[in-house]
C-alpha cells in the first residue's frame, strides 16, 4: 500500500514539476556556413574520415575531361552556337530514348528553356564540373504531345521574347510573332499532332508557357537533362568527335 502510494506521489510531483516549466517560443535563428576540411578539428572525426573519400572522389570526377569544344560557345539571340547545340543534342536523344523505351513515338522538336542555360562552353576541354556549372538544375527530359496550332502559339512566344533554344524548326520573327514556321521541314498543320523533347519545368508552364500544360500528352523518361548531356558528349570524345558551333538560321529576324 505504501509502495503505491509512493509511487503516486512522485508521479503526480513530476507531473506537477513539467507543467510549471515556462513554455520557450523561438525567435530567432542565427547560421553560419561551416567549412568541411581534413583537418577541421572542431567537427566530428568519425563524421570527416566518412566524408572526406567521397569528397575526393567527387571532386575527382568534376574535373574530368568528358569533350573539346573547338571555340568559346555563348547563348545569344535569337539563336546562337550555344543554344543550338544544346537543342540538336536533346532532339537527338530524345528520339534514341523514344526508341530505346519503345515509346512508337517520334519526337520532332525539341526546347531547351533559355533561362536554364547558366554559363558558357569555353575553348578547349570541357569538364564535367562545367556541365553541372551550364545545367545546375536537376530538371528531367520529357515528351509532351503538341497540336500544330499549339506549336504555332508556343513559337509566337518564342518570337516576342526575341528568339530563344529551339530544335527541329525554322522561323522569321516577324512584328513579334513567328511567321513561315517549318517543323521537321514542312508547315505544321494546326490539327496535326506533334512530339516535342524538352524538360519537365517548362512542360508543368515554367517561364509562363502555360501552352505547354494544355499539352495533349506527357511521357518522363526519368533521366535528367545534365546526365544527358554528359553522356553525349562523352561519347562525342569516344568518337573523336569535338564540340563545334551550328548557326544555321533556325530563327532570323525580318
Amino acid at each position: 500500500m505504501n509502495r503505491h502510494l509512493s509511487k503516486l506521489l512522485l508521479i503526480t510531483w513530476i507531473l506537477l514539476f513539467f507543467s510549471c516549466k515556462p513554455n520557450l517560443i523561438l525567435t530567432d535563428i542565427k547560421t553560419s556556413n561551416l567549412m568541411v576540411t581534413e583537418n577541421e578539428s572542431a567537427l566530428d572525426s568519425q563524421i570527416v574520415f566518412q566524408y572526406i573519400p567521397y569528397k575526393r572522389i567527387l571532386e575527382k570526377d568534376m574535373q574530368r575531361v568528358i569533350s573539346h569544344s573547338e571555340k568559346e560557345m555563348v547563348k545569344g539571340k535569337p539563336e546562337s552556337g550555344l543554344t543550338n547545340l544544346l537543342t540538336d543534342l536533346l532532339l537527338e536523344e530524345g528520339q534514341k530514348e523514344a526508341v530505346r523505351m519503345n515509346l512508337q513515338i517520334k519526337p520532332v522538336v525539341s526546347f531547351f528553356n533559355y533561362g536554364g542555360i547558366r554559363t558558357w562552353l569555353p575553348k578547349g576541354d570541357i569538364t564535367v564540373g562545367k556541365i553541372f556549372e551550364l545545367m545546375p538544375f536537376e530538371n528531367e527530359m520529357v515528351f509532351i504531345q503538341l497540336t500544330g496550332g499549339q506549336l504555332q502559339q508556343f513559337y509566337d512566344i518564342v518570337a516576342a521574347k526575341g528568339g530563344d533554344s529551339v530544335g527541329g524548326v525554322r522561323f522569321v520573327i516577324s512584328n513579334g510573332n513567328a511567321k513561315n514556321v517549318l517543323v521537321d521541314g514542312k508547315m505544321p498543320d494546326s490539327e496535326s499532332k506533334y512530339w516535342m523533347v524538352t524538360n519537365d519545368y517548362s512542360a508543368n508552364g515554367g517561364d509562363d508557357l502555360e501552352v505547354f500544360t494544355q499539352r495533349l500528352q506527357l511521357i518522363s523518361t526519368g533521366k535528367k537533362i545534365r546526365d544527358v548531356i554528359i553522356s553525349n558528349f562523352e561519347e562525342r570524345k569516344f568518337n573523336g568527335i569535338n564540340l563545334t558551333e551550328n548557326l544555321d538560321g533556325r530563327i532570323t529576324n525580318e
